[in-house]
């Protein structure tokens, strides 16, 4: 399985998915709050159809913490994002043309993207809520064709802890790697590079 170009993942494949999970001093149940609005908004949220704003006030409503407090609290979770040392040391090597290809809301893209620099690593940033559409192959289509990538679908190989989605993008003719974690994968990598 080699590669010309990656469409990589972001959360639980680069780095863990649970930065907002986090408990902010004097609100204990702020992880079962994240959880229930996510339940509720997250498909709408990542399609782009509402926005931080709109969340930020279902957590307040649920939390009963203001909305500066819950903005800060936000804001501090998404400039302490966990990366997994392995994935994320081969996506800043650069050794191919890349794509950050990711399910995920405004907030990712105002304080994540920004605050990370994750243009500086990745040659194109195709985000589900710029989209309008939380279909991962769409996604990788979408990024395909901002790398200006002509080749074969084969030699696009999609990065990606989800296996529902790495079987969608096999059958629509792209290759694709499932990430189980740093180890297996930091032994698996340089086979996509020969």
């Amino acid at each position: 399985m080699t590669a010309a170009v990656l469409l990589w993942d972001f959360g639980d494949t680069l780095a863990d998915e649970t930065w907002m999970q986090r408990e902010p001093r004097g609100c204990a149940d702020w992880p079962n709050a994240w959880t229930q609005v996510m339940q509720q908004h997250a498909d709408s949220w990542s399609k782009g159809m509402i926005d931080e704003g709109f969340v930020f006030d279902a957590l307040s409503a649920r939390t009963g913490m203001d909305l500066a407090s819950i903005e800060r609290h936000a804001d501090e979770c998404c400039r302490s994002i966990r990366y997994h040392t392995a994935a994320w040391r081969a996506a800043t090597e650069r050794r191919l043309p890349q794509a950050l290809v990711s399910v995920n809301p405004d907030l990712f893209v105002d304080r994540v993207v920004k605050v990370h620099d994750l243009a500086s690593h990745f040659d194109a940033i195709v985000v589900s809520c710029e989209e309008g559409t939380d279909d991962k192959t769409r996604l990788c289509e979408i990024a395909l064709d901002r790398l200006g990538f002509e080749g074969p679908r084969r030699d696009a190989m999609l990065v990606d802890n989800r296996s529902d989605l790495v079987e969608a993008w096999v059958h629509s003719g792209g290759s694709a790697y499932r990430y189980r974690g740093d180890s297996s994968f930091e032994s698996d990598w340089p086979s996509f590079l020969r």
